[in-house]
């Protein structure tokens, strides 16, 4: 795989949270043991022998907002747990159990931009550490409210609007094959409301087990490179049918992590050694 033309750079690094001061209730930027981000200490008199330990980065932060709840965060689980990779922290939120439609989407979204903060799982984090905001839909029968949210956002929205024709099952296929107008030709001719629901059961027919979330998150670079090729929108701004803006996300990713010791190269090369070691257990 070539990684060298993934060059995200990180702005510049925050306070690291071993510098934290006790007791301050700025929750943002936290570990996953919940260590708090510092405010200027008051000066101490210390050992002139005394070394201060070496610093690190604090992880990029993306905050996801996703209409579906399940399947996009089974996509970006090991960012979410932060689970192999350190680089990058994926904030995900939707409705358990039900999802978003775009309009409520963008309604949540409109709210995080005035309150300037968000709350997930009882933590709160201010908009200004949050380092990238993508809000992830489906087309499915959507269309009408995603291209009247596209043509009212404002110029200083900096969300990115992440849209897969007809689902993001999509992307999952882009993550193994390379040929939509031949393996999927069937869904073309059918009605909107039904492209999704055909698209979701053809991965077992194309796939062997259907298609596998952790297989596509180590074949990010399959995705993005195929995902692209086919990538068009109408007049409106909305994609296409068979083409997702997934391949912004992945590249984002992929740029992240590897700009921290090829980070996500590294998983990979983990997960192959893994799976190797059960393969001699058997």
């Amino acid at each position: 795989m070539d990684f060298s033309k993934f060059t995200y750079a990180k702005g510049e690094p925050k306070q690291d949270a071993e510098d934290a001061v006790p007791g301050e209730n700025l929750p943002l930027h936290e570990s996953e043991e919940g260590g708090e981000e510092a405010k200027p200490a008051t000066e101490v008199n210390v050992s002139p022998d005394y070394r201060k330990p070496e610093s690190t980065l604090s992880p990029v932060l993306v905050f996801v907002l996703s209409g579906g709840e399940t399947r996009e965060r089974n996509i970006l689980k090991v960012l979410i747990r932060q689970k192999g990779v350190h680089a990058l922290r994926v904030l995900f939120l939707s409705e358990q159990n039900q999802g978003l439609q775009p309009y409520q989407m963008q309604e949540k979204w409109q709210s995080v931009r005035r309150a300037k903060q968000l709350e997930i799982d009882g933590q709160t984090y201010h908009l200004y550490d949050i380092d990238k905001v993508f809000l992830l839909s489906d087309v499915d029968e959507f269309y009408g409210q995603l291209s009247e949210i596209l043509s009212s956002k404002a110029d200083d929205d900096s969300g990115c609007w992440i849209i897969s024709n007809p689902c993001i099952e999509i992307w999952l296929y882009y993550c193994y094959r390379n040929e939509p107008k031949t393996d999927l030709a069937c869904i073309e001719k059918l009605p909107e409301s039904e492209r999704s629901k055909r698209l979701k059961s053809l991965g077992n027919e194309i796939i062997k087990g259907g298609f596998n979330f952790d297989y596509a998150f180590e074949h990010l670079l399959e995705g993005i490179e195929h995902s692209e090729k086919y990538y068009e929108e109408d007049e409106k701004g909305i994609p296409v049918i068979f083409a997702t803006g997934m391949y912004r996300l992945a590249k984002f990713i992929v740029e992240t992590l590897e700009t921290n010791g090829n980070e996500y190269e590294e998983y990979i090369r983990q997960k192959q050694l893994e799976r190797e070691q059960r393969r001699k257990m058997k």
